[in-house]
């Protein structure tokens, strides 16, 4: 039985004792809430957690030295960020200078307590991917004595590695690797490619973002606090509803975004089809193909650029912070069109990539294989009211045009019959943030990334709205030998 196939405690780093895991057991929806509600209870005990929103603890070593040796007072807020160039992407974004420290090419934003940007500034920080690794905290304090040694992993040589990555990276996408750009983490990725396109267009008087569907939070909020005005249509499969609003308003739209597989809902757009809409009118068409991965579809031929979270399949520990901007040749943009946005990966990331992502392909083609079982056993179920996936319905349709061969994402979401407490609990897996390890991870998806939404009754109105059930588990299937995640499964549903 896989080590992961278990009842973990709260707060227990995943992957477990690893200092750069990028998730954390919260294994009861208590534990969820008492995370996002702050309570020390929970986040007391926490060793880990979703880097854009959890201090890594060797980044918070970090910011406790600088805070003691420049004896900086009590009432200030620091927000340690990447470099210099990260710095001039903030102060471009609030049009303001900042006072900082520089330690090691690492810099400390110091801010006042009751400033009335501390709120927008944290944002920007994580919206644009500005934040420290833990590997990038991790060499400062080696460099500084604070630490002994570096934590014991397989890594390769930084040139190996980043060799390694774009190699895999540009052959999976069917690119030149003057195109693969690797970023600071996927949200930088989005970023870069959102804010350079967006500024680029309004040069020619384009203002409007076109969002296709529920994105991300931390997407849709790039979106809404970038661009002038946003268009959202919330039903993927409707393009023809697109076309019709395109034939009146292309004039004025920059860019269109979507998820070439949506999350949570595991939804595959017609990309074929909405980029021969995107040719039409002449728009940029972007994709967020971290859920879909390159080795399910071709999908750098329907699009101009794809971004993707390298801490996702790619990595498969869910120990790393990385992304990637991969630019389609027919585009006619160049690597230099995103440069004054991205954030270069720490070379500590890129080492470690570089060794994980030998099996990027491997990994996904074992999950794809486990999560078709799952899929077929779940649709049994009591309990469940529904299982989403690539498999269903106008989503089937869409996903055999780009890859008939009975690959499928490594994801899944169900809809329960019941307060998601009641299986959530249960559950012997893994359970917090993230997804794509090679070990199965469930993710009570609403609660994490929309919890305000779930305290009001007029929250829970506009969930419903949006088709995002609150009783719903994402499941991110992994590599674990299939009759050991069913059984785990069998414990919680009944036939």
């Amino acid at each position: 039985m896989s080590d992961y196939l278990c009842h973990i405690p709260c707060g227990e780093s995943v992957p477990f004792d690893n200092p750069h895991a990028v998730s954390v057991s919260l294994p009861t929806l208590d534990d969820v809430i008492g995370y996002e509600e702050g309570d020390v209870a929970v986040v007391g005990k926490m060793k880990s957690g979703y880097p854009r929103f959890f201090r890594n603890k060797w980044v918070q070593f970090l910011v406790d030295y600088v805070s003691k040796q420049y004896n900086i007072a009590s009432d200030i807020v620091i927000f340690p960020i990447t470099s210099l160039k990260a710095y001039g992407v903030l102060s471009y974004l609030i049009n303001d200078q900042l006072e900082y420290v520089e330690v090691d090419g690492n810099l400390f934003i110091l801010l006042n307590g009751d400033d009335v940007q501390l709120q927008q500034i944290k944002d920007y920080i994580r919206n644009a991917g500005l934040i420290i690794s833990s590997r990038q905290a991790e060499s400062t304090l080696l460099k500084l004595g604070l630490l002994e040694e570096s934590f014991v992993e397989d890594r390769v040589r930084f040139n190996n590695g980043y060799s390694a990555v774009v190699s895999v990276l540009s052959d999976a996408y069917n690119a030149k690797k003057e195109n693969v750009i690797l970023t600071n983490s996927g949200a930088n990725a989005f970023f870069a490619v959102c804010e350079a396109l967006v500024s680029f267009e309004k040069s020619k008087e384009k203002n409007v973002v076109v969002q296709l569907g529920w994105l991300y939070v931390d997407t849709m909020e790039v979106i809404q606090k970038r661009s002038n005005q946003s268009y959202q249509q919330l039903n993927v499969h409707d393009l023809k509803q697109l076309d019709n609003w395109l034939n009146e308003n292309h004039s004025n739209v920059s860019v269109i975004i979507t998820e070439a597989v949506s999350n949570p809902k595991i939804q595959c757009v017609d990309i074929v089809a909405l980029y021969a809409i995107c040719e039409k009118y002449q728009v940029k068409l972007v994709l967020d193909t971290t859920l879909i991965t390159p080795f399910n579809a071709p999908v750098l031929k329907y699009c101009d650029v794809a971004v993707e979270s390298l801490s996702k399949f790619a990595c498969g520990k869910g120990d790393v912070l990385m992304g990637a901007i991969i630019v389609s040749e027919s585009s006619g943009l160049s690597q230099d069109f995103f440069e004054d946005f991205v954030i270069p990966p720490h070379e500590g990331e890129v080492s470690r990539l570089g060794f994980e992502i030998a099996d990027y392909e491997k990994r996904v083609l074992k999950s794809s294989e486990n999560t078709r079982k799952l899929i077929e056993l779940l649709a049994q179920k009591r309990g469940i009211k529904k299982v989403w996936s690539v498999l269903e319905n106008t989503s089937s349709e869409n996903y055999q045009k780009l890859n008939n061969s009975g690959v499928i994402p490594g994801l899944l979401t169900i809809e329960l019959d019941g307060y998601v407490e009641r299986y959530y609990d249960k559950l012997r897996t893994a359970k917090g943030p993230s997804l794509g390890t090679e070990f199965t991870l469930v993710m009570p998806y609403v609660y994490l990334a929309h919890y305000d939404l779930t305290k009001t009754e007029e929250g829970i109105k506009i969930l419903n709205e949006k088709g995002m059930n609150p009783n719903i588990l994402r499941i991110s299937v992994g590599t674990e030998p299939i009759e050991d995640i069913v059984a785990v499964f069998n414990e919680v549903f009944a036939d």
